[in-house]
């Protein structure tokens, strides 16, 4: 069935997932004459329960204490409990719990809410919004770091926020890790790859990162285990904390096939609507899953499906240590011309097939433009554009046979707009580019810079050792090298 399990670490990448989710929660037919047009068992696990079948996501959570906001581990797995039958000298003793909002309750009751209810008040949790129900086994959680802020229950300036700190954290719940991932691999046929999602400048940085070196080493290690598509959304913080944000970095590129960093900075274009809040985890996360989406979609649809093999094939076209894929881009489609009934582009009425006429102007002060223009494009990448290694990925609604890039068809690429579930915030059509370019180069060389100056005991605790990281980092420049270059800069 070519199945993809994904692995969410952190509360953004649990934003991040549910959006993408509740995408695949659309796909269900509730009608016998319901017309298919993508694979529900790729990312859904069904479940036959008599005439009926269920449908949970094959996914693996794990959040700090209290991330779950309202939804329990076993909330629709085990009846309430009933006090009456205790008698009457029961003593109720109650926390403080999140409550439901009125989307919640509404699907709880069987009725079809409508998305209006959502806002950026009511949006804290990812589970406010979330459509499907989990298995409990799916569902684990931190007992040491508490949500939000992610301090330690009994050592108050203990923070969730270092990599060395989620690798320590991540020992404690191996086992339970392990058995969720097993029993999720146990329900495959034919897995075609794992999604590991996870925040990147803090300690799910490390804590990621060990689950990923344990999971590769216990299950795809051996035999005709030992080449599988294990890939890595990571989540760039507004503001980075440099030391755990290089560290990851680096030891993600090491430990997965494909590794797709995600930022989000303030920037103007026409694809976001004004109604976008940059600060709502809502809102940020719809944006990268308006791109994961649309790889989500070559994967599980039907007709010409696009495997994550083939796809990574392409991109690194043999060369595995280059695998960061830095220029990530969400760009506006342009509006098709319409032809002509002879089948030929209709030239523009006004100049009459000619070329309009120049502004002598320009020539001396260049074309005019608007300084309030945006830019038609979201760009998601670690860094800029430059110079691209081999050909990128683009991902688009329609074929283009001009297309220099590896051309992807997804006609249902901006599905996710409809969803009731996704915020109002896109206003234009839009396809995603993906590549590799030189640029990462000059990234990396200032993160080795950065690394070279570490001295204090604290800092060198978080990096671990000093020189096999700036010698992993010489590495990851060399491979996002092309031509011959001076580098003096080395100290």
């Amino acid at each position: 069935m070519h199945e993809v399990v994904s692995l969410s670490c952190s509360h953004a990448s649990g934003h991040l997932l549910t959006h993408l989710y509740n995408v695949q929660e659309t796909h269900i037919p509730y009608a016998k004459n319901a017309k298919l047009s993508h694979s529900n068992s790729v990312f859904l696990w069904p479940v036959k329960a008599g005439a009926r079948c269920n449908y949970y996501p094959r996914s693996l959570n794990i959040e700090l204490a209290g991330g779950y906001g309202y939804l329990g581990k076993y909330e629709f797995k085990d009846p309430k409990v009933d006090l009456a039958a205790f008698g009457s000298e029961v003593e109720v003793r109650k926390q403080d719990r999140v409550e439901k909002n009125d989307f919640q309750r509404l699907l709880d009751a069987g009725a079809r809410p409508d998305g209006a209810l959502l806002n950026t008040a009511n949006t804290s949790y990812w589970t406010d919004y979330n459509k499907l129900v989990y298995r409990p086994a799916s569902l684990l959680q931190s007992e040491n770091y508490v949500h939000p802020m992610g301090n330690h229950k009994h050592f108050q300036k203990l923070l969730f926020k270092e990599y060395n700190v989620g690798e320590e954290e991540f020992a404690l719940l191996f086992d339970a890790v392990d058995d969720s991932f097993r029993k999720n691999l146990e329900a495959s046929d034919m897995i075609q790859g794992i999604n590991f999602v996870s925040e990147v400048d803090n300690a799910w940085g490390g804590f990621t990162n060990e689950m990923m070196v344990q999971l590769k080493d216990e299950y795809f290690n051996n035999g005709a285990n030992s080449k599988h598509n294990l890939w890595c959304y990571g989540l760039l913080a507004q503001k980075p904390n440099m030391l755990t944000r290089i560290k990851s970095i680096v030891e993600f590129s090491k430990n997965s096939s494909l590794f797709m960093p995600l930022s989000l900075p303030h920037q103007q274009t026409s694809l976001l609507s004004p109604e976008f809040d940059i600060s709502s985890s809502w809102h940020r996360a719809a944006v990268y899953a308006s791109f994961v989406n649309s790889i989500w979609g070559l994967n599980c649809q039907l007709e010409s499906p696009v495997r994550m093999a083939e796809i990574e094939a392409n991109l690194l076209r043999g060369f595995d240590r280059r695998n960061i894929v830095n220029e990530i881009r969400i760009e506006e489609t342009e509006k098709q011309e319409s032809p002509d009934q002879f089948g030929q582009k209709q030239e523009s009425p006004d100049h009459f097939g000619l070329v309009a006429d120049a502004n002598i102007m320009d020539m001396y002060l260049g074309q005019a433009q608007n300084a309030n223009e945006k830019q038609k494009y979201i760009n998601l990448g670690i860094s800029g554009e430059a110079k691209a290694i081999g050909k990128k990925a683009t991902v688009a609604k329609l074929q283009d046979p001009e297309s220099e890039s590896n051309h992807y068809v997804n006609p249902y690429i901006d599905e996710i707009v409809d969803v009731d579930t996704t915020p109002p915030i896109f206003s234009k059509s839009f396809s995603t580019t993906f590549g590799q370019n030189v640029s990462l180069k000059d990234t990396l060389k200032e993160y080795r810079k950065v690394i070279q100056r570490v001295r204090l005991p604290q800092h060198l605790q978080v990096i671990g050792d000093k020189a096999e990281l700036v010698e992993d980092l010489s590495q990851l420049i060399d491979e996002y090298t092309l031509d011959y270059e001076d580098e003096s800069d080395y100290e």
